[in-house]
């Protein structure tokens, strides 16, 4: 039996990356999965955040205002997920810009929503007549609610 070469090169491939874990977003399922930090139902992926530590499995939350606080009492270094608030794909948060406004409506009232594109996170701003954001570090530094 002759086993061809772009057969035996995929099986490779799966084989070996049996052992590797994602270091992706977590999965979340609407409606099933519990906020880190108030323990709310996350059913608004709109909102829906995460961060991961090394060796430490995932925390997810129903409201980038819990993440905030929830972040802050971190010590060490995190990784950062957010939902684009244009086409709600996560994006990786060390791009990400955000939008900050009483206007905005998020499940436990921090008014944040998160985008991949800078422009698009003005625009938003000056819709909501809120504030941008532009990184990570700020978001986590700026004390106070919108």
């Amino acid at each position: 039996m002759r086993i061809r070469p772009a057969v035996l090169g995929t099986a490779l491939l799966l084989a070996g990356g049996c052992g590797i874990k994602a270091e992706g977003p977590p999965a979340i399922a609407l409606d099933r999965s519990v906020c880190s930090r108030c323990g709310m139902l996350i059913s608004e992926p709109l909102y829906a955040a995460a961060y991961s530590a090394p060796g430490v499995e995932a925390r997810v939350f129903d409201d980038i205002g819990c993440l905030r606080v929830a972040a802050r009492a971190e010590t060490g270094p995190l990784r950062f997920w957010f939902h684009d608030a244009a086409d709600r794909g996560w994006i990786d948060g060390a791009g990400a810009t955000f939008v900050t406004s009483s206007e905005i409506r998020s499940p436990m009232g921090g008014g944040l929503i998160a985008f991949r594109d800078s422009i698009a996170a003005e625009r938003s701003a000056a819709v909501y007549h809120g504030h941008v954001i532009r990184s990570v570090s700020d978001l986590l530094v700026k004390e106070g609610r919108p």
